[in-house]
């Protein structure tokens, strides 16, 4: 009966070694590679901004009327995907398959002794057939946003002009764009508002003004110990900054990108609604020839809407004031009660036109005129002349004098 001998030790053995490195190749270093992996590339982030920051500021001192350029991720992916696999296919035969007794010679006697050779015809192993496969990918990536609003070009190029000019590189722009303007509305609102008063303390334009922190010169001229990413260069002009000046660098850095996410402070404002009559003043829906509606700042007076020439205002108060005394007159003459309640009514009404102009003249027109923001600006409406605007509504419900 031909005998099995299996190595069951040794197999046993192999097959433990190759598992466990494969389950320790999976289990064991795959988060290691991608937690250093999501850290390299965070780090990347301030090293990009960085770098656009140093060439923009190259660019800048070598044409001081550059137009700036900036982009930044807004999402980023990092992953590794490691693969592992192994197996072991052994092969069995049998290595003695012909003849089926060996001789052998007794010294002393010479007579041959037949004998059968030990594993005749047993299955044994042939070989053990290890294969092993790994394979990692890797994949690490950025979406890139590049800044394309005019206005956000305008504050970066603004700040990169402050930061040259500190150095000689070309006067601060004063008058188109106003930068300080233009600065104080991006912090405050306003124009003429104080960027000191109204940020709390954090990084501003105000930060870029003082000494110069950065050198200029060509390739040979940069430190051999200064690192890349505190070097820029554009059409052969190398800026570098040394560890003095990297401070600066930050500060300005994080304007630009202060200026690239954000927007200036939107102002509050409200939506007014007039219904007009051939005069242009207000009056009530069911006797309005026109309607005119608009989006204002919350702190304009709502008689400010209807802008009416002050020539045209005088002749109006005029004629409103002619009407009351003949309405007066002829109410006096009348004795029908329901006629004398109509007169009484376009009185009334004649008055609330007469102290509606009184309000308009003293307010004067709008003091902050308000687009609502989009790709294009609303299309001017008009029902009867100095009448403009329609937008969105809401309606004054009186405009009789206060009770005194």
């Amino acid at each position: 009966m031909p005998q099995h001998i299996l190595p069951t030790g040794f197999a046993r053995f192999a097959a433990s070694l190759v598992v466990c490195g494969l389950v320790g190749l999976l289990a064991g270093c795959t988060h290691v590679q991608l937690r250093k992996n999501s850290v390299r590339e965070a780090t990347t982030v301030g090293d990009l901004q960085l770098q656009e920051v140093m060439d923009n500021l190259a660019m800048f001192v070598y044409d001081y009327n550059s137009m700036p350029y900036f982009s930044y991720p807004n999402q980023g992916v990092a992953s590794v995907t490691d693969q592992a696999s192994g197996g072991i296919t052994p092969s069995f035969g049998r290595p003695i398959t012909s003849g089926s007794t060996s001789v052998a010679l007794s010294s002393a006697s010479k007579i041959p002794t037949f004998f059968t050779p030990p594993f005749f015809l047993s299955f044994m192993l042939s070989s053990l057939g290890l294969s092993t496969t790994a394979q990692r990918q890797c994949v690490e990536s950025f979406t890139m946003t590049p800044i394309n609003d005019p206005r956000k070009l305008e504050l970066m190029r603004c700040a990169y002009q402050t930061a040259v000019s500190n150095c000689g590189y070309g006067p601060a722009s004063k008058s188109c764009p106003d930068c300080q303007a233009r600065f104080n509305t991006f912090y405050t609102g306003d124009p003429d508002g104080k960027i000191s008063q109204m940020t709390g303390g954090t990084i501003t334009s105000d930060c870029l003004k003082g000494s110069c922190w950065f050198h200029v010169g060509c390739k040979k001229d940069v430190p051999k110990d200064c690192g890349c990413i505190y070097v820029g260069c554009y059409c052969d002009v190398y800026v570098w900054v040394c560890a003095e000046g990297r401070d600066e660098l930050t500060k300005l850095a994080l304007a630009i990108l202060d200026y690239a996410v954000h927007d200036s402070p939107a102002r509050l404002t409200k939506d007014v609604t007039y219904y007009v009559d051939a005069l242009g003043l207000p009056t009530t829906q069911k006797d309005g020839v026109g309607v005119v509606k608009a989006t204002i700042a919350i702190n304009e007076q709502n008689e400010s809407l209807l802008s009416i020439p002050p020539a045209q205002e005088v002749d109006l108060e005029r004629q409103l004031q002619d009407r009351i005394k003949r309405l007066s007159a002829t109410l006096e003459q009348t004795k029908d009660s329901e006629q004398k309640k109509n007169l009484s009514d376009e009185i009334e009404d004649a008055k609330q036109k007469l102290y509606f102009l009184d309000q308009q003249l003293r307010n004067g027109g709008l003091k902050e005129q308000f687009a609502p923001p989009g790709p294009a600006t609303v299309p001017p409406f008009s029902v009867i002349p100095q009448l403009q605007q329609q937008l969105n509504a809401f309606t004054p419900q009186s405009l009789a004098p206060p009770a005194q």
